[in-house]
This record gives structure tokens, C-alpha cells and sequence, in this order.
């Protein structure tokens, strides 16, 4: 399998981007809670039962401990922790939570190993193969 790309043309006004064109990733189908614990099963002498029931546990612990102001870091796989959206303002006697506050994301780093021949980091994309998206 690989990375399916199209092309897509900037709506952006700006000189440097407007009407250029980019590539997109295309989205090639989802997988489920059930069919990765299904895969999970097959390489495991776990149940697809005890899986689902792990993962869901995981997936629970992991926003408690988000909630609570706690980075996860998960090896292997990454880093997780929450970040905040604000308004900004002149002075910091002026700002006030429930107004300034506009959202709250979540924000993810894979885990990766820093290549050392070009300094970027060799992460799950590392190895995939890029080919063109086939619009039937």
C-alpha cells in the first residue's frame, strides 16, 4: 500500500500561496477500534474482547491524564498534551480566562528518531510510498 495524493489549488489570497498549486493526501478509509483489535488478536494471544477492552481503558486514562495538565507520552508512538487558542491582549491585568480563552487542542508529536545524514525526524511516515490518487 502507499500514500494516495491529489492536487488542489490554494483558495489562499496571499502572493506566496494564492491560486498555487498543492498536493493533499487522500483519505482512503478509516479503521475501527474492532478491526485494529482484530489485527492486534491475530499477532497476540490476546481476544479481540480483551483488546477493545484495553484500548478503550488507554483511551480513557489517556484524557484523564490530558485533563490533568500531564504530557503522555506513549514510546513508540509519541507524545500527547493540550494547548490553548487565546485572544491576546495589551495588558495581562486585561485578560480574562472566560473571555480569552477560545479553545482548547489537543496536540500530538510522533516519536521518532532524528536522522543524523539531514537532521529531520524518521517517524511513521519514514518509508511510505507516495503514489498518485486514481479518481474512478
Amino acid at each position: 500500500m502507499s500514500i494516495k495524493i491529489r492536487l488542489q489549488q490554494s483558495k489562499f489570497k496571499e502572493e506566496n500561496r494564492g491560486g498555487k498549486w498543492h498536493a493533499r493526501t487522500v483519505n482512503t478509509g478509516d479503521v475501527t477500534t474492532a478491526e485494529l483489535a482484530a489485527e492486534i488478536q491475530e499477532a497476540t494471544t490476546f481476544t479481540r474482547g480483551e483488546v477493545e477492552g484495553i484500548i478503550t481503558e488507554l483511551v480513557d486514562v489517556i484524557a484523564r491524564n490530558l485533563r490533568d495538565g500531564h504530557t503522555v507520552i506513549i514510546d513508540g508512538l509519541g507524545r500527547f498534551h493540550l494547548t490553548v487558542e487565546s485572544k491576546p491582549v495589551s495588558n495581562p491585568d486585561d485578560f480574562k480566562i472566560s473571555q480569552n480563552i477560545t479553545g482548547v487542542k489537543l496536540k500530538f508529536v510522533p516519536a521518532g528518531k532524528r536522522n543524523a545524514r539531514n537532521k529531520k525526524v524518521d517517524d511513521f511516515g519514514h518509508g511510505a510510498r507516495v503514489t498518485w490518487w486514481e479518481d474512478d
